[in-house]
């Protein structure tokens, strides 16, 4: 859980900007969430010393990148920084850069020594065959792992290809391209139909980073970025759901209450950090109804088995209208619930309680383009 600078300011980013995200995540009670990484992704990196050594950007991080870490790690959180494993990083039309082929051990030294806690990974300008990208990460993975300093790696393949073997190279892998809009991140919820299995702990998929309405961004490129509010919270409630990493890239002094309501539900990020109950369920969530999406149509519902016995029920409705969405028999007994079993319902938005059922039918009212319902059941004793 964190923040990331990418969907927020592209590669415009400075040493105050991200300082400013640093402090509201305290401010807002967000650190006390477990919202802790501050990653600062593409366009520190200013290039290369006569020694091969990273040289960050001076005009935009006057104090130099230890000393932003220092200034993170004061406030409680912990310092994320971003490379490719190709010989160059994505770029923008104002911002470019050197990737780390043949330089991640002498790269991971140097990030570490300045105090980085988190290593996003990017795949531009490196190979495309399977093998190759895996050997090419899993050298990074090792340099990082020969640092003794406890660093989140996360692998920005862009490619479903790296699930089956992501929680050997990392602690998550990206599962499809950059989730700009809610009609790409639909098409990650349909990756995940085929993918959910592979996630676990200590790895997770990662479907990309969770976005708003890009109030108060900046930064070039950023055509087709963003989301509705509502759409937003829908994304939250999957990626909950799913579990997923929660990793905000939005001006939070920006956005709206909604979006400060929707990343700060404490009742849905318990979701997030639930246990589950393997082995009698995978680990992470599953498509219970509905078919694949697209960004204007459509409805799913997924649910992830609890450690109390109960199960995270989230309900999508990608339709221009409202929608009845029914769990029925059929949905029910792929939770292994009889038709005799009593269950609480919890409305998660609502924070509400709204009554027992037996598990037979639930139908929840969907609000059109984007919206969801997120329900708790519990087994009544």
């Amino acid at each position: 859980m964190g923040y990331s600078t990418w969907m927020d300011c592209s590669s415009d980013i400075d040493e105050d900007r991200v300082k400013m995200i640093a402090d509201a995540l305290v401010e807002t009670g967000l650190a006390r969430l477990g919202y802790e990484y501050v990653n600062v992704d593409e366009g520190w990196l200013k290039g290369r010393d006569g020694k091969g050594n990273m040289v960050w950007d001076s005009v935009r991080f006057p104090s130099g990148m230890k000393a932003l870490g220092d200034y993170i790690h004061s406030k409680g959180l912990k310092y994320g920084l971003y490379t490719s494993r190709g010989s160059c990083q994505c770029s923008t039309s104002q911002y470019s850069g050197p990737g780390s082929q043949g330089y991640e051990k002498q790269d991971a030294d140097l990030m570490v020594s300045w105090g980085m806690d988190y290593l996003k990974e990017d795949s531009c300008c490196g190979t495309q065959d399977h093998e190759a990208a895996f050997a090419q990460y899993a050298t990074m993975r090792d340099a990082l792992n020969a640092t003794g300093h406890p660093v989140f790696f996360a692998l920005c393949g862009w490619n479903p290809w790296y699930a089956p073997v992501g929680g050997t190279l990392g602690n998550s892998w990206r599962i499809s391209g950059d989730g700009d809009n809610w009609g790409d991140l639909s098409n990650a919820i349909n990756l995940m139909v085929t993918l959910s299995i592979y996630g676990g702990p200590g790895g997770w998929n990662d479907p990309d980073m969770l976005i708003g309405t890009g109030a108060g961004s900046r930064g070039p490129d950023r055509n087709g970025w963003y989301q509705t509010d509502l759409q937003s919270r829908s994304q939250f409630s999957l990626w909950c759901l799913f579990p997923a990493p929660l990793i905000i890239s939005a001006n939070i002094k920006a956005v709206s209450s909604y979006a400060m309501q929707t990343w700060s539900n404490a009742e849905a990020i318990a979701i997030n950090k639930d246990p589950g109950r393997y082995p009698e369920f995978q680990h992470s969530a599953f498509r219970i109804a509905g078919a694949n999406l697209s960004g204007t149509s459509g409805y799913n519902i997924w649910g992830r088995a609890l450690s109390d016995g109960g199960f995270g029920l989230v309900f999508i409705n990608n339709f221009p209208n409202p929608l009845n969405v029914t769990c029925d028999s059929s949905c029910f007994s792929q939770m292994k619930y009889s038709a005799t079993t009593k269950l609480t319902v919890r409305d998660l938005w609502a924070h509400a309680d709204i009554g027992t059922i037996t598990a037979t039918t639930l139908t929840a009212s969907v609000a059109g383009n984007g919206g969801c319902v997120f329900y708790r059941l519990k087994p009544v004793n």
